[in-house]
């Protein structure tokens, strides 16, 4: 039952903008998302989230910028998604960092070579953080099942709805989530709606009883969230990819925002030209489906695996997590869970 005093806030806690460097081919001088943090805010509150935030990838200059000329916004906090290693398993993890500032911004960038040292500097500050997109994780390098779960401990958050993800590789993280619960530890579910475009802003989203943007980041820490939205599907992201695509030509054509510099510029432009044929020939409608298929393949064996293991008589018995599974969560938390489709507030048009 929620508090009188308090309601459950929304935010969507996965948005990128112009900020979010595109880390292949640098000399392409290419971002993953053209979304100004002014225009990302206003699309974020048009699609009824109480809070916001960016989580561009280890930058928080969208963040600042728009803090730069709204500064004192109560319903705006500071976030990053780190791109953290973890030396012993060898996988490449993101991790969304939540109301965080500059100095806790360089911190996290300092300890982001290895994830156990970030996490634990996390937990004894305080800070929310949840782990992105597992299955897009996992494509490249897929660990054994006893590292991934002594890995996943240190989580108090998992995204398991991520709305640029298709159903199954969503499905997949709420299953790990339940089976690390089952060796008893809790698993906060949070949802976001990874957007690199304006369109998908606020499709998915992370609830939480609060009452105000400081009690939002306390409970999320604690792991009182739950995910709301809708998964994608394939012509969506599809789409989401060609307009990144025709932004990126708008930018060395334009270069409004002075991404570029003359040298640079000049050699973007021709890496654009080259690879224009390429672009009429399908090749980011191809490579997204390429890429949507090795996730889901990965989303898939992961479930198996789980599956196999609970099948077998008392093959939990053997499981022991590396964090301390008495350590004390604050309140009882919210079921986890998530609707089918995007839901908007009343009064609030879809766009």
């Amino acid at each position: 039952m929620i508090s009188p005093f308090r309601r459950l806030l929304r935010a969507d806690l996965h948005i990128h903008t112009r900020h979010s460097l595109l880390g292949t081919l640098p000399v392409l001088g290419a971002r993953d998302c053209y979304s100004d943090p002014e225009a990302a805010y206003e699309r974020a509150k048009l699609r009824g989230m109480d809070l916001v935030t960016f989580t561009d990838h280890d930058t928080i200059a969208g963040c600042l910028e728009l803090l730069s000329s709204r500064p004192d916004l109560p319903d705006f906090f500071i976030s990053e998604e780190v791109t953290a290693s973890d030396p012993l398993s060898g996988c490449r993890l993101h991790v969304s960092v939540f109301g965080i500032d500059e100095e806790r911004h360089r911190e996290i960038q300092r300890l982001r070579g290895n994830i156990r040292e970030l996490m634990a500097y996390l937990d004894r500050e305080g800070i929310p953080a949840a782990l992105n997109h597992l299955g897009s994780s996992l494509v490249r390098h897929r660990p054994d099942l006893a590292t991934l779960v002594d890995l996943l401990s240190e989580f108090r958050l998992l995204e398991s709805l991520n709305g640029a993800q298709r159903r199954a590789s969503n499905a997949a993280v709420d299953t790990v989530a339940g089976f690390v619960e089952s060796l008893g530890k809790r698993v906060g579910r949070t949802g976001g709606s990874d957007a690199h475009t304006l369109a998908r802003i606020g499709t998915a989203w992370t609830e939480v009883e609060a009452t105000d943007r400081e009690s939002y980041l306390l409970n999320l820490h604690a792991g009182e969230a739950r995910p709301g939205g809708g998964s994608s599907n394939l012509s969506s992201v599809v789409l989401d990819v060609y307009r990144i695509v025709l932004w990126y030509y708008r930018d060395i054509l334009g270069n409004r925002h002075g991404h570029f510099e003359a040298p640079s510029r000049r050699k973007a432009a021709l890496c654009a030209l080259v690879s224009l044929p390429l672009h009429l020939l399908a090749l980011p409608a191809t490579g997204t489906l390429y890429r949507s298929l090795r996730v889901s393949r990965a989303a898939l064996h992961l479930r198996r695996e789980i599956a196999l293991q609970l099948a077998v008589p008392g093959g939990k018995a053997k499981w022991g997590l590396g964090t301390d599974l008495s350590r004390p969560l604050a309140g009882a938390g919210l079921a986890a869970g998530a609707a089918d489709c995007w839901v908007a507030r009343p009064g609030i048009d879809e766009l």
